[in-house]
């Protein structure tokens, strides 16, 4: 079995791994480069963009842009598979982002929208067969919704591929469950996204939530600006505003999104559980935001002395539909906005994206409430020991790959190069 980091070894995002085994490919996630990356240049790969893929296949672990950003590249007859809920989730953002008014970048969508029509979904612990290889996909706990790592076997060797993880999500007790689905694993594939930040203490998904519950207790008018597929969060952040007494406002399209997935998971956790169609009591109630005549969103009606008697909590994104309302009760001194991203799109001199971002909530003063989709070395140090990799370790989707051999100087480290074949 041979092993080909296409894309990965030193650098965040838009990893490509190639698993092969007897004339049979498994491809791991294909994603784009993070806008301030463009060391990693791709070329065309046998099985994956061109030639035969009778033999191939590519396993996306979430719907994040750098790792599924490039599927409308492959060839048009290569299987695809992913999670079932976070295709959905996926095909919701594209949809709404095939009809922004910049054609080309519109058309970029929409191609991508047209490749995914054929994808297949599995579920958690599903074994796939490749020719001689099994993939069998675990689920994990990342930023992304419905995320997974993978437990690829062939040969008699067994991988795991940790995919993005983390250690301090809501459900990130499912890394004990490697104890029993992922034994006799002889490599592990890691991400080490945070593997600089050695002292780096990361604020649980529920500590931030009690924060947002202490923060929106004691204002009336909040805005919380975060990615409408930050699935955790954003069911966090209503809950929070739930025990906080106020009202929780969003646009139809993040509806749609929780919706979809109250719908496809609330059987396993009433925290996706929403009555969005509640018509009582003030507390938590759900109201989806609509746009006037001009555009732009407005409290129309019975709605605005409304929320104005019993306070909310209203989901935002880098929308001027949205300015009416902020210059309102922002400007006014009544209300705040709280930035639930990473503090590094702000950079205004970093990327066109982070300048816009900056520009948009420069007005207003923000609030920084945000903790990692990524695993710190703790959370890497406990998976390194449940799991027990035989062979050792092979660090991805990192900066500093250099620095695993000082921090887990008890595992056997094996540093790649993009491109450089390994046989295992």
């Amino acid at each position: 079995m041979k092993l080909t980091i296409h894309r990965g070894t030193n650098q965040i995002g838009g990893s490509v791994v190639e698993i092969e085994s007897e004339g049979y490919k498994v491809f791991i996630d294909f994603g784009e480069q993070l806008p301030d990356t463009t060391s990693g240049e791709l070329g065309p790969i046998k099985g994956l963009t061109y030639g035969d893929v009778t033999k191939s296949a590519l396993f996306i672990s979430h719907y994040h842009q750098d790792h599924i950003g490039m599927i409308s590249e492959t060839e048009p007859n290569l299987p695809i598979y992913i999670g079932k809920t976070a295709i959905e989730i996926y095909r919701i953002l594209k949809r709404r982002l095939s009809k922004i008014p910049d054609v080309d970048v519109a058309k970029e969508h929409k191609e991508i929208l047209k490749r995914v029509e054929s994808v297949k979904t599995f579920e958690a612990k599903d074994e796939i067969k490749v020719g001689g290889i099994t993939v069998t996909p675990l689920f994990t706990d990342h930023s992304a919704f419905d995320a997974y790592m993978f437990v690829i076997e062939a040969e008699n060797v067994r991988i795991l591929y940790t995919g993005d993880f983390r250690g301090h999500g809501f459900k990130s007790k499912g890394v004990k469950a490697l104890s029993v689905y992922a034994q006799n694993i002889d490599y592990i594939i890691t991400e080490g996204t945070n593997i600089n930040r050695l002292d780096a203490v990361l604020q649980t998904e529920k500590e931030l939530q009690g924060e947002f519950k202490r923060q929106f207790s004691e204002n009336k008018y909040n805005f919380v600006f975060v990615a409408s597929t930050n699935i955790d969060r954003i069911f966090s952040v209503y809950h929070a505003a739930k025990d906080a007494g106020l009202c929780f406002v969003c646009d139809k399209y993040q509806a749609k999104i929780m919706e979809t997935v109250s719908n496809n998971h609330k059987q396993y956790s009433s925290f996706y559980d929403i009555d969005y169609n509640q018509k009582k009591n003030s507390n938590g109630r759900f109201f989806k935001l609509h746009r006037n005549e001009e555009g732009i969103f407005s409290f129309k009606g019975k709605l605005k002395p409304y929320l104005e008697r019993h306070g909310f909590c209203m989901l935002i994104r880098q929308n001027d539909a949205y300015k009416p309302l902020l210059d309102e009760y922002v400007k006014s001194g009544n209300g705040k906005i709280y930035y639930s991203m990473w503090k590094g799109y702000l950079d205004k001199n970093k990327t066109a994206f982070s300048s816009s971002l900056y520009n948009f909530l420069e007005p207003y003063e923000i609030e920084h409430m945000h903790t990692s989709g990524h695993a710190d070395v703790k959370a890497l140090k406990e998976v390194f020991d449940i799991v027990k990799p035989k062979a050792g370790i092979i660090p991805i989707h990192t900066e500093h790959p250099e620095m695993f051999k000082d921090v887990f100087p008890e595992y056997n480290i094996f540093e790649l190069n993009d491109g450089e074949k390994f046989v295992l």
